[in-house]
């Protein structure tokens, strides 16, 4: 079931909302697991039975992990753990990768095996399996302490809002909130404004991007022009962003609706001035996850065992820092997606934060702050092309016709084709949307009001209170008439 579609936006959410507002405390959290086990049954059916799996497992690895005095007992079972959330995730996710790639090696030496494997992906399986996985290594560094109901860690592992796309959020954050909780009417009016702001995000900007960069995306080499390819790559750029942040405000406003705060999984990441920032910006959540739980251990491992400040003649911290940040890197990338072009987008991403720390940091420091934005940008769009083309092939013509050696004369394919007054309104929106500019006009308004006369002070929060609220209506309003009238796209990150 997607956020963005009419059974659950007049046939799931009202009730649930209804009744669990009236609930208190345990009665509440049996609640939301039962609907958030019907929200995963509706779309993904029996799959459902997995992810409760995943929940007992996890439970019982957890107290097992807590229950053990020696630290080789509590490691031996944090490794059981770990092994049985990667399991699900190499099963469902990767095996046809895997057989895909192994299949004509093992070919050339005689073995000759099918390789037409399919298997369901069940939905949101990297979300769900990244917070178990956080949790148990939380319980074993005693960061929080095992839970002891079963309820509240499949509550956490399985809750409605942030199982199909995150947040990932840590069980240190949310296992006071699991136990406590009050759900005031402030809480409940922010979650509407934020849930609202997601959804106007998903289907009246990214929904609208996606149709052109669909149909641009599938154009053949032959027909690709550079002013095409642009608005395509453009396009996507803007339609993975809200796609994805629209999918967090969205998660984040249902949780504030029940009492939960969630962790925050987007900063204006457009605006970042190097790759490096790009990653503090964007998908923080799993960036976090991957700094904290891979990335982290695996630099402090490397820079442990080296004794001096140099080794063959190259700081010890090189030694630790770059290994451990391209392995990142890569397992970035293939978490996104069993292919080599995400794989490779994960490299390519790794590599310029490897160069920004080593050659490229002084340089841009130097640069002037647009350049900076127009570096870091241009950077991330090319990659973004990568991340979406079907294969390397396919990244490459599109590349090419981008630097202006496309095939493409301009007669089959060209901007006027494309660049409708729907998608033009979109274009606008999206560009404005993803800089702070809300925050900017917020401080603007603080400063307007205090220094505006008596009489000023009196009518401008009324004034503005009506045109925000109007905002919101419109927007709600409007993305439901959409939804009526139009296609629903599932969101882009639900495959991963």
């Amino acid at each position: 079931m997607l956020f963005s579609t009419p059974a659950f936006l007049f046939y799931f959410l009202p009730p649930v909302l209804l009744i669990g507002l009236f609930l208190k405390k345990e009665a509440q959290n049996v609640f939301l697991l039962l609907a958030s086990l019907i929200f995963y049954a509706w779309g993904e059916g029996w799959i459902v039975l997995l992810l409760l799996a995943s929940a007992l497992f996890n439970h019982c690895f957890g107290l097992a992990i807590e229950k053990r005095n020696s630290s080789g007992k509590r490691k031996a079972w944090l490794i059981a753990g770990l092994g049985f959330n990667l399991s699900l995730l190499i099963i469902f996710k990767y095996a046809g990768f895997i057989l895909a790639n192994l299949v004509p090696m093992l070919r050339s030496t005689g073995i000759v095996i099918s390789n037409n494997f399919t298997w369901h992906q069940p939905m949101g399986i990297s979300f769900f399996t990244f917070m178990a996985m956080a949790y148990l290594v939380e319980v074993y560094n005693r960061s929080c302490p095992a839970e002891n109901k079963f309820l509240r860690t499949a509550l956490f592992i399985t809750f409605f809002p942030t199982v199909l796309a995150g947040p990932i959020n840590r069980y240190s954050s949310l296992r006071q909130q699991l136990a406590e909780r009050e759900t005031t009417a402030e809480m409940l009016s922010q979650g509407s404004r934020r849930f609202i702001i997601g959804l106007g995000k998903k289907v009246l900007l990214a929904d609208t991007l996606a149709r052109v960069a669909d149909h641009i995306f599938a154009i053949p080499a032959s027909g690709l022009t550079a002013p095409v390819a642009w608005l395509g790559a453009v396009c996507y750029t803007l339609q993975i962003f809200f796609d994805f942040s629209g999918y967090s405000d969205m998660a984040i406003g249902l949780g504030r609706m029940f009492g939960f705060t969630f962790m925050e999984n987007f900063k204006y990441p457009y605006i970042s001035r190097s790759i490096t920032e790009f990653w503090t910006r964007w998908h923080i959540s799993l960036s976090t996850w991957l700094r904290d739980f891979l990335f982290l251990p695996m630099a402090y491992s490397v820079s442990r065992r080296i004794k001096s400040d140099r080794w063959l003649g190259i700081k010890a911290e090189s030694w630790s820092y770059y290994p451990s940040m391209f392995i990142t890197m890569l397992l970035c990338g293939l978490w996104h997606g069993a292919a080599w072009t995400f794989i490779a987008w994960g490299v390519y991403h790794g590599s310029f934060i490897m160069l920004e720390r080593s050659v490229l940091k002084k340089f841009i420091r130097r640069l002037w702050a647009p350049l900076q934005i127009s570096y870091a940008l241009l950077t991330v769009i090319f990659g973004w092309v990568l991340f979406r083309a079907s294969d390397f092939s396919h990244a490459v013509v599109f590349w090419k016709s981008m630097l202006g050696f496309g095939q493409g004369d301009g007669r089959e394919f060209h901007l006027a084709l494309f660049a409708d007054a729907r998608l033009n309104a979109a274009l606008l929106i999206s560009v404005l949307a993803a800089a702070p500019l809300f925050p900017a006009l917020q401080a603007g308004y603080a400063k307007l009001r205090s220094s505006s006369s008596a009489v000023g002070r009196c009518w401008l929060p009324m004034v503005c209170r009506a045109l925000y609220l109007l905002f919101f209506a419109a927007v709600l309003l409007v993305s439901a008439v959409v939804l009526a009238s139009g296609t629903i796209r599932p969101f882009i990150y639900f495959r991963f």
